[in-house]
């Protein structure tokens, strides 16, 4: 009897023991509505803001790279400064760089405050990289405090005994350093990421507040940042499931209070869609794009192809997750599937299911959905919250909008997409670290670990910040990595062409060209109906003086952009600049094929060289005067083509014709001293001297030098 009841105390004990066990684990990790400490813990805080700082600090002198230009330095709304902003507000955000309303992108890009920002800058400083590489900086740091807060928020029940050993403060620094964020960090464009996200988790943090102290202008407040959250980038949109799943994952509430708690967000998320709508118009909803492989990269994909390509892809990322090396920020046709030599030989340029990493990142997706599933229900049976089971949900529910699986989203893949997905994975990495090697046998193993990644993250990003310098520095780092890339190899040849126009390389000009010419080609052998490289092509001829190749590669350029203002001033003055080194045959291919585009006045302009060539130079009489007559014709007030016709005509004997021209083209420019003279050396050639000499006399009194030109 003393044994039965020594036993059943022992079993009463344990139960005990491990329900106050199970009751302080839950409260650990549990957020309920009621008092709140105000205390702050300041240490933290200064730590993590100093170190988002530190891993951007070396970019503050850095230039406007990559897509700047489309958003800030050859952008006109931006570059009105204030008065842009009704433009920015109203339009799509790459209005401002083409000039016209173009569906470049499936569903349309609205994101008008982070272009406001801009918009801003530029009205106080106008051109100052330094200034916007800054205030990211700073913008960077003030995100990592904002997560560091949610997150202890979250986790409030963690000990606080080492402040800098805990889930919310190393999920925080391992977020921050990642160097797959590099090109956020260090590249000005990518503010709408940091705003966006910033934005986001304050709206996150007054939902938390709200649960914890009822307080209403917490709910109102985090409405307010969500709207200005998708407002910078849209793509936050998936915190409306992120959020809700932090809740069923780590808090105790009713459904009613969870649905209030989320309305704030659902109206404001109502507000920004009904805005968008308003705007864009059927393009912001819209699927269809331009059919351009550059904006829509599984173009001319199989279905299976694309499927495996895009699963190819998906492994890319964990693995990139995990080991963030090589970076690149170039993903276009046909990197990460295929070399430049096996495009060369023949390769698709997608992944097929032959391919090992395709199927198994398959398998991986498959069991993350259903680990991650898995995890939930038993959470909402009452089961203590699965870290590895959130972040595996919280990666997938943020990440799918950049899978390409229900969508093109322009791209293959970028490194940029994993901004805030990747939060999912540091948390779960966090855990591991402070929970399962952190205990107070392993801390020392843990932290090491965690010391050795954070260093390793760290130092990855401050190095790989310097490919972000300028346009060069980024592809000259990046071209190597992504091989079968058209993309990369057409933009460094485009800086190469730009290097060799500097003064200081004009001794090795030529070969820097050479270099230029071998990207571009190179870029073309991949794709070949890409039009940049074309032009480059071109200007690299043109530079080279070799004229018959400029014309013919802005004769294919203009194939493809015919109405392009500037690619018919280039073939203009390509022509011209073939002509004058006497490289003549170049040069009348070259007018050739604008006098087919152009119209009017411009027509008559191009004609009129053409006859000069003719007759001027290659003494080509007849066609001189072919073209001149289409010049009239194209333009009867043009004196100067009534001048070359008098001139042919004199020249063929036709001396009233000649003359008939040379007083059509003095009517038309009284000013004009060389038709004077003309018409005096005509007038003494018919026998009337005395008119001629008075000619002359004239033409030298309007232009004394007209003699010795003439000469």
């Amino acid at each position: 009897m003393a044994r039965r009841e020594k036993k059943g105390y022992r079993k009463q004990a344990e139960k005990n023991i491990q329900e106050e066990t199970t009751s302080s684990v839950e409260s650990s990790q549990q957020i309920e509505t009621g008092s709140m400490t105000n205390s702050i813990s300041w240490a933290p805080i200064i730590a993590i803001f100093a170190f988002g700082i530190l891993l951007y600090g070396n970019t503050y002198d850095f230039g406007y790279t990559l897509d700047d230009k489309l958003y800030i330095t050859a952008n006109d709304y931006t570059k009105k400064g204030v008065e842009g902003i009704k433009e920015i507000w109203t339009n799509d955000m790459m209005t401002g760089f083409f000039g016209k309303k173009k569906n470049l992108v499936e569903g349309g890009r609205y994101r008008p405050l982070a272009l406001t920002t801009h918009a801003i800058e530029w009205e106080l400083f106008e051109k100052n990289a330094s200034v916007s590489h800054i205030i990211n900086i700073l913008l960077y740091g003030i995100m990592g405090v904002i997560l560091l807060l949610v997150l202890q928020m979250i986790l409030e029940g963690e000990s606080r005994d080492r402040w800098w050993w805990t889930i919310s403060i190393i999920a925080t620094a391992l977020f921050l350093a990642h160097p797959t964020h590099t090109e956020v960090g260090a590249n000005i464009k990518s503010r709408d990421e940091i705003l966006s996200l910033l934005f986001a988790l304050l709206s996150f943090y007054g939902v938390l507040k709200y649960l914890k102290t009822e307080s209403v202008a917490q709910l109102v407040l985090s409405g307010i940042w969500f709207w200005l959250s998708l407002a910078s980038k849209e793509s936050t949109v998936t915190f409306l499931g992120v959020v809700p799943l932090t809740m069923v994952f780590f808090t105790k509430l009713k459904l009613n209070k969870a649905v209030v708690a989320m309305m704030p967000m659902v109206l404001a998320t109502g507000a920004y869609l009904a805005l968008r709508i308003s705007i864009l118009g059927d393009e912001g909803g819209s699927l269809e794009v331009a059919k351009e492989l550059m904006n829509k990269p599984y173009l001319n994909a199989t279905d299976s192809e694309r499927l495996a390509s895009i699963f190819f892809t998906m492994g890319l990322y964990l693995k990139l997750l995990v080991w963030p090396h090589p970076l690149t920020h170039d993903y276009y046709p046909f990197h990460p599937f295929a070399t430049y030599q096996e495009l060369v030989d023949g390769a698709s340029g997608y992944a097929s299911w032959s391919d090992p990493l395709a199927f198994v990142s398959l398998l991986i997706y498959l069991g993350l959905f259903i680990f991650g599933m898995v995890t939930l229900l038993r959470r909402l049976k009452g089961h203590q919250p699965s870290y590895l089971g959130y972040g595996a949900l919280f990666y997938l529910g943020t990440f799918i909008l950049f899978s390409n699986l229900f969508f093109d989203i322009g791209a293959f893949m970028n490194e940029r997409f994993l901004f805030i997905p990747s939060l999912g994975f540091t948390i779960a990495v966090a855990w591991l670290l402070v929970e399962k090697l952190g205990t107070k046998k392993g801390m020392n193993l843990g932290m090491a670990i965690a010391g050795i990644i954070l260093l390793g993250y760290t130092a990855k990003t401050i190095d790989r910040n310097g490919a972000w310098r300028n346009d060069y520095t980024l592809a000259s780092s990046d071209v190597g990595v992504s091989d079968g890339s058209s993309k990369i190899k057409m933009t460094m040849g485009s800086e190469l062409l730009d290097e060799a126009k500097r003064p200081e390389n004009t001794a090795k000009k030529l070969s820097i060209l050479k270099e230029a010419e071998g990207y571009e080609l190179q870029s073309l052998e991949i794709y070949p109906g890409y039009f940049p490289p074309l032009d480059i092509l071109g200007n690299i001829y043109f530079e080279m003086e070799k004229y018959d190749y400029s014309v013919h590669y802005f004769t294919r350029a203009l194939k493809m952009k015919s109405y392009d203002p500037r690619m018919r001033t280039n073939m203009e003055a390509v022509a011209s600049m073939a002509v004058k080194k006497k490289q003549y045959e170049a040069g009348i291919a070259g007018y050739n094929v604008l006098s087919k585009l152009l119209k009017g006045k411009d027509r008559a302009r191009i004609y009129n060289a053409l006859g000069e060539v003719y007759g001027k130079e290659l003494g080509d009489l007849e066609n001189s005067m072919k073209y001149l007559k289409l010049a009239k014709q194209a333009d009867p007030s043009d004196a100067s083509v009534y001048q070359k016709l008098g001139i042919v005509y004199a020249m063929t004997q036709q001396r009233d014709s000649a003359l008939i021209n040379f007083n059509k083209s003095y009517e038309l420019d009284p000013t004009n001293a060389r038709v004077l003279l003309n018409l005096g050396i005509l007038y003494q050639q018919m026998g009337d001297i005395k008119r001629g000499n008075d000619y002359i006399l004239k033409a030298q009194e309007m232009d004394p030098s007209v003699m010795k030109r003439n000469e």
